[in-house]
């Protein structure tokens, strides 16, 4: 083999060098092209705390699968938002069907609590398209700190949703921190 490379000149050893090595790169390139986005939302799923509802809740989104992590992680937080949204209807429906004071106390609580965090992670929202991530991190992590407030009421009740909404928030956050 040492006499077979003795018989070509240097530049055709680099041509045949490079041509390998664009063939390689093209290579790789198709496969990552075709695997981008359900790679992609796996790889940055596996860095959160709850990659299976990660992957469930970005996958729920068919932009995902073409966004790149700025994208993904995007519409983690929009994900947090309309979680958000949707948990505060639920305990608003409880707030005005609950029959026990003590226990409409501690729904209001948990009311007001999503309800002032609702403008924190809209803002949250803007700043992101504004590439002020620390801004929008901030926003997820108002509405976390309202799921933890909400769960010390010790309402089974909300534990479900309250449990759903924490793993999103915290995974976006989680997901916020790659980009920084």
């Amino acid at each position: 083999m040492a006499n077979q490379i003795g018989n070509h000149s240097p530049q055709t050893l680099l041509i045949i060098t490079l041509i390998s090595l664009l063939s390689i790169s093209k290579s790789f390139h198709e496969t990552g092209a075709q695997e981008t986005g359900k790679a992609l939302i796996e790889s940055t799923c596996k860095k959160t705390e709850y990659p299976e509802e990660c992957i469930s809740a970005l996958e729920s989104d068919p932009s995902s699968f073409k966004a790149n992590l700025t994208g993904l992680t995007r519409i983690a937080v929009q994900k947090s938002e309309s979680k958000l949204v949707e948990t505060l209807n639920i305990v608003t429906n409880y707030v005005l069907n609950s029959t026990d004071y003590l226990t409409w106390g501690f729904l209001v609580f948990c009311r007001d609590s999503y309800n002032a965090s609702v403008p924190q992670i809209q803002e949250g929202l803007q700043a992101f398209d504004k590439l002020e991530f620390e801004k929008s991190y901030r926003g997820v992590e108002a509405v976390n700190k309202a799921v933890v407030a909400c769960d010390k009421q010790g309402l089974k009740m909300l534990s479900q949703v309250n449990s759903l909404l924490f793993r999103i928030t915290k995974d976006a956050m989680t997901i916020l921190d790659l980009l920084f």
